[in-house]
């Protein structure tokens, strides 16, 4: 047997720790819920500080001064969504399988998927803007205000889904229609369907005869869109995150039972014969 045998191997086994240890630096903490939480703060903070404009102020309020207040609230969310996407932050980081580490991308990569999320947005507010004419809204006397309703609904309810998704068809059609199944899925539908319904049952007071100055064009559909997206920001945040590492956490406390139900069973007699050895 050669004597250089058991260096050159006892080497190579401190050698794959030490490669194990560093690709441990980026593995995510639970083996079963292989995904990186990022974000989870400057999403609530954003939603703080748009929400916080919902109430009235003599300055600045959606009852006197409604395009003021929407472009506020639109370039609040747009600035929001724009920094997560350029830091590559948004939603959640998968890291790579091949090394282990989270994708990188250049800045001019990061700039066009700013601009790209920008583009995507505008069309997704015109053809809301579309639909809100199409059901009755004002457009000719006040198309600048509807604009502004659908852009902040846009915001609210489908540039999640613009950053998440893939841009194609058939990436929507599996999260939106087809039932999501992977997070970036969930995370783009757990916010567009509340804000859309939200948005489409609190249109519905708007005809009714109470006279009250929240039912003015679009106070009830800005404030049921941030409504839903509210209520989306809390499931997504059960439904991706939460119960995912409860279910992890409890796997893993089921595995280490296991292992000292195991143990337990084995007796001295094994613990004897791992000495012997």
């Amino acid at each position: 047997m050669d004597s250089n045998a058991q260096p050159r191997a006892t080497a190579a086994a401190a050698t794959a720790r030490a490669d194990g240890d560093a690709n441990d630096l980026h593995e995510p903490s639970h083996r079963l819920y292989p995904i990186d939480a990022n974000g989870i703060e400057l999403m609530l903070g954003a939603m703080a500080s748009a929400m916080a404009l919902v109430s009235p102020r003599k300055s600045l309020n959606l009852y006197d001064y409604p395009i003021k207040y929407l472009s506020v609230t639109s370039a609040i969310l747009f600035a929001y969504y724009a920094i997560l996407a350029f830091a590559g932050i948004y939603c959640f980081k998968v890291p790579d399988r091949r090394n282990h580490q989270p994708r990188r991308s250049s800045l001019s990569s990061r700039g066009f998927a700013v601009l790209r999320m920008g583009a995507a947005t505008l069309v997704a507010a015109l053809a809301i803007s579309l639909s809100f004419v199409l059901f009755g809204a004002p457009f000719a006397s006040q198309h600048a205000l509807t604009f502004m309703a659908a852009l902040n609904v846009a915001l609210l309810g489908v540039t999640p889904a613009i950053l998440t998704l893939e841009p194609t068809p058939d990436a929507w059609k599996s999260a939106l229609l087809h039932g999501a199944k992977s997070v970036p899925e969930r995370w783009a539908a757990g916010f567009f369907w509340p804000t859309m319904l939200t948005c489409w049952l609190s249109a519905s007071v708007i005809p009714l005869d109470w006279d009250r100055p929240w039912q003015k064009w679009p106070i009830p559909v800005v404030g049921g869109a941030f409504l839903g997206n509210l209520l989306g920001l809390l499931y997504v945040l059960l439904r991706c995150f939460i119960l995912p590492l409860a279910r992890a956490d409890y796997a893993e406390s089921e595995r280490i039972k296991r292992d000292m139900v195991r143990g337990m069973a084995a007796g001295p007699s094994a613990t004897v014969s791992k000495k012997r050895q």
